[in-house]
């Protein structure tokens, strides 16, 4: 009895001693700081109205899905919407063996983030709607990693494999990057400050532009970078984000592009001009005179 109570003390003791050993008081937390949130600037824009004045034409807009394009259709409706009221269709390309045939009845081509690369027999489809006259309207970003430089590259196009970001000036996020320099161009007309989700840089032609606090992630250096080019016959367009085109991304003049950008895809109808050799002026009093089909007042 008395060996169990001595084996009971010596183990009461061991615990005593580790107790005062490692014990070092009542724990008292501190008080908790909350962050000054009325006083954190966050640059967040909403998008704004911007008025969409366009002229009516006629004509297909083929937007290729055969290629295992990254993209969801729906997110594009905003644009698709401007192309509609301009007076044109979408369709969309399932099947690539169908590509020429379908550029031969079509005004425009856009191709976004193709997983898939495209051919040397799809390229030279594309090259040859090109040379007649079609237009090209090529979108990619760096978070879906694709095949969008085999088709841009036969045109001097290359998107780079990089994403642009600003630590000075954003909007609310390093990636959002504003986007203040533009050249003189159709795409560029009446945009003053855009902004731009997860871009890459894109070689070529350029006409956006960074600022030269921008850096790039492959590069990591600051530098001006172009965002977006168009080809010297202004008929082959390479933007290097696509988010801009979805709501509620549409903020400050991304609107305004995106209408510029329906435009290019959709222009409006030429009318043909009525020209001296055409018209048959009268020297008697009636004001109307008879061109086969056609009709012309004369004004005396």
């Amino acid at each position: 009895m008395k060996r169990i109570r001595f084996i009971g003390q010596v183990i009461a003791f061991i615990f005593l001693v580790q107790l005062l050993f490692f014990y070092r008081g009542i724990y008292i937390p501190l008080p908790l700081i909350e962050p000054d949130y009325l006083n954190i600037n966050v640059n967040i824009s909403i998008p704004i109205e911007t008025n969409d004045s366009f002229s009516h034409g006629s004509g297909k807009v083929l937007i290729d899905l055969s290629h295992g394009n990254k993209f969801t259709a729906d997110d594009l409706n905003l644009l698709f919407s401007r192309i509609i009221a301009r007076g044109y269709d979408i369709e969309y390309l399932r099947d690539s063996t169908n590509l020429k045939k379908n550029l031969s009845f079509s005004t425009s081509f856009v191709e976004i983030s193709p997983a898939s690369a495209f051919s040397k027999e799809e390229v030279e489809s594309v090259k040859e709607f090109t040379e007649g006259g079609g237009r090209l309207l090529m979108l990619s970003e760096p978070i879906n990693r694709n095949e969008i430089n085999s088709l841009a590259s036969e045109f001097g196009i290359l998107f780079w494999n990089d994403y642009l970001y600003n630590l000075k000036e954003n909007d609310g996020n390093f990636r959002y990057i504003y986007l203040k320099e533009f050249s003189e161009n159709n795409i560029t007309r009446g945009l003053h400050k855009i902004v731009f989700y997860t871009s890459s840089s894109v070689f070529g032609p350029g006409i956006i532009f960074t600022d030269n606090n921008t850096y790039s992630s492959s590069k990591g250096e600051k530098g001006r970078y172009s965002v977006a080019a168009l080809t010297e016959n202004s008929n082959i367009l390479a933007i290097g984000d696509v988010t801009f085109l979805y709501e509620p991304y549409n903020v400050m003049d991304n609107n305004r592009l995106i209408y510029n950008i329906a435009d290019f895809l959709a222009p409006p109808a030429i009318v043909p001009a009525i020209t001296a050799t055409n018209m048959t002026i009268e020297t008697n009093t009636s004001n109307v005179t008879s061109m086969g089909n056609e009709t012309a007042t004369i004004i005396k």
